[in-house]
């Protein structure tokens, strides 16, 4: 053990450190990327107690490294199979997947692989061109700016985001209203805590996380494509050389769709769906493509691709320098930077420069180095992705309960991510934004500082600074740009089922006016401004949803997957704390992929060794001997007495 802990301490540690966490995060991202359901946001969530192992920036080099090749390899199972890890490799789908069934995969996964390389470095390079430029408009910016960046991010999210403007208004406010769970920022006072000490210090945010975003994607409905291990398997490197060279003979389609990437992922809020079907727009407008879009264009692989990981090194900006991510992975990756303890800010320009450029030279190098280890392991990497997705959804929830738990021991934990799981599988079951939720959660506590700060020292003036008008003013260029653009599926306002949700929840900020009257005086007043726009925002989703206009409903909503799913997953929650996290978890990985109708070996495999990495981690960090959540309440007490 000696040992073990200093080769550790040296693998963990300076230089050594960084390129092991750089060499290690790329090779997560790409397993994140090709296991279906995972992808980055998700990937990020189940790295943390990974990233936990090295010093703050070099668990940032990690987790940055792996969402910076997450999306080249999540081209693998959107290629082969039609199955997209998130709305923007979708794009990916409609002409990589025509590309597979004509034979043509391998030329399809090189386009894809030399395009998001090529598209990554330039996002990292531009990256490294704006900090001279954003050190200087730093200086111009005060908390009136920050303010209004904080609610122009939440805007334009609830505005691009989901089916409709109201809903998901709807979310973000629901999302700030959490974050205001714990100590009064001016005061201290305990808010919505119920006489829980736990929740103080705010909300577990892998827990939120997790049960948001986690638990409604594996328990969504899909399909499963067999015959697609036999497409996957058969790709040749000869096959991928020929699409890297087909990508270099549309360099300029690359570049134009790299731009895209890089100028709206520093627009906060926007997202990589945005970039990446705008790029496609312009490829299927400008491209002259012998074969036509959708049938298997490979340019309609190349100018998705490119943008989608270009789109990072812009995210960058607004993410790191003023705490505004750029998307819903940067908001779930500036989550992870608070739980790691990396601040970000200001700061990243002036004291901590070299932070930035050490995380975008990550970003850079990831890229690359993405490119042997493609061709490494490019025979394994497609029989990867060949994965049942009904045998990951254990192991995906499993571990990412762990990620939360491995935060904080305690039963809150374990509520709050059934309480976040619940909320995630009703908002998506409505097609409400849980990126806007999300955003709302995490900027909500820079947009209480900084209103607290301008309405003391600026107040109504805050509008005659020349910074703040013009921020106001490109702002309402982008919302009504964004407004015009929308296509005729998202104009649907609201329908009965977003009414149905909607009436509960406007219990809840009603709820949460009474108590935000009963907080001492001097408290901060934003919970209650919160709560009374929930409240009116809830009115007018209900006004509108019960209203009888069967053209505003939706029938095609997410199917879930059988009950059996989700009361095994809740029993597995509740079963956590009596037998321990390693042995719940084994059970629940082995009943659900025997009830999915895997071999037995395979069930006892996957659910040894799920137990097996979650008691090596503990080991680590706790004395697992004395540790009720791991070796469950009975034993603990038992031990104790």
């Amino acid at each position: 053990m000696p040992v073990l802990a200093e080769l550790l301490s040296v693998a963990t540690s300076g230089w050594t450190g960084l390129l092991t966490a750089l060499c290690l995060g790329t090779l997560f991202g790409f397993v994140a990327g090709l296991a279906p359901g995972i992808g980055g946001r998700i990937g990020i969530i189940l790295s943390l107690p990974v990233a936990a192992f090295w010093d703050p920036l070099g668990g940032a080099v990690f987790l940055f490294a792996m969402h910076s090749v997450v999306h080249t390899s999540a081209s693998i199972p959107a290629i082969a199979f039609a199955l997209p890890s998130t709305g923007a490799d979708a794009a990916t789908v409609l002409d990589g997947y025509p590309l597979a069934k004509m034979g043509r995969a391998g030329e399809a996964l090189g386009a894809s692989l030399s395009s998001s390389a090529i598209g990554g470095v330039l996002g990292a390079l531009a990256f490294l061109a704006v900090i001279p430029v954003a050190r200087l408009v730093l200086n111009h910016f005060g908390p009136p700016e920050f303010l209004l960046l904080a609610l122009a991010g939440l805007s334009m999210v609830a505005l691009l985001s989901g089916r409709s403007l109201l809903t998901g208004l709807l979310a973000a406010a629901l999302g700030f209203l959490v974050a205001c769970i714990g100590l009064d920022v001016h005061t201290s006072a305990a808010r919505f805590t119920f006489g829980l000490s736990e929740l103080r210090s705010g909300i577990n945010l892998a827990a939120l996380v997790g049960g948001i975003f986690v638990v409604p994607e594996m328990l969504a409905r899909w399909s499963y494509d067999a015959k697609g291990h036999d497409r996957a398997v058969s790709t040749s490197l000869a096959d991928v050389f020929h699409g890297m060279g087909k990508t270099f003979a549309h360099m300029r389609l690359v570049l134009r769709s790299s731009l895209y990437g890089i100028g709206i992922g520093m627009m906060p809020g926007l997202g990589s769906s945005v970039a990446v079907w705008m790029s496609y727009a312009y490829a299927s407008n400008h491209s002259k493509s012998v074969v036509p879009f959708g049938k298997g264009a490979i340019e309609g692989v190349i100018a998705p691709e490119a943008a989608n990981n270009s789109k990072e090194g812009g995210a960058m900006v607004p993410t790191l320098f003023f705490g505004i991510p750029g998307s819903s992975s940067m908001a779930i990756m500036l989550g992870a930077f608070l739980v790691i303890g990396l601040p970000v800010g200001p700061n990243l320009l002036t004291s901590d420069v070299d932070v930035s450029v050490t995380l975008a030279t990550t970003v850079l190098l990831a890229n690359l180095l993405a490119i042997p280890m493609f061709f490494a392991v490019v025979p394994g990497i497609v029989r990867l992705a060949a994965l049942r997705r009904d045998h990951m959804v254990p192991i995906a929830i499993a571990l990412s309960l762990f990620a939360a738990l491995y935060q904080d021991m305690h039963w809150t934990t374990l509520a709050q991510f059934m309480v976040g799981g619940a909320l995630g599988v009703a908002l998506k079951r409505v097609e409400w934004s849980r990126a806007a939720f999300l955003l709302g959660f995490i900027m909500g506590p820079l947009a209480e500082i900084s209103y607290i700060q301008t309405s003391q020292i600026w107040g109504w003036s805050m509008f005659g600074r020349p910074t703040s008008v013009i921020m106001l003013i490109v702002f309402g260029l982008i919302a009504w740009r964004g407004m015009r653009s929308r296509s005729v599926g998202r104009r649907i306002v609201a329908g009965p089922a977003d009414a149905q949700l909607a009436l509960p929840l406007c219990l809840v900020f009603m709820a949460a006016i009474v108590g935000s009257l009963l907080f001492p005086n001097g408290a901060s007043p934003v919970p209650l401004i919160v709560s009374v726009t929930g409240v009116m925002l809830a009115g007018l989703v209900m006004f509108v949803g019960f209203r009888p206009s069967p053209s505003d409903a939706v029938s095609d909503r997410p199917e879930l997957q059988t009950f059996e799913y989700i009361r095994t997953t809740v029993i597995f929650c509740i079963l956590t704390p009596f037998v321990g996290l390693p042995l719940a978890s084994a059970l629940y990985v082995g009943w659900m992929m025997r009830k999915a109708r895997a071999r037995m070996l395979a069930c006892e495999l996957a659910a040894l060794s799920v137990a097996l990495v979650q008691l090596g981690f503990l080991a680590l960090v706790l004395d697992i001997r004395a540790e009720p959540m791991v070796t469950g309440w009975f034993y603990a007490s038992f031990i104790a007495s």
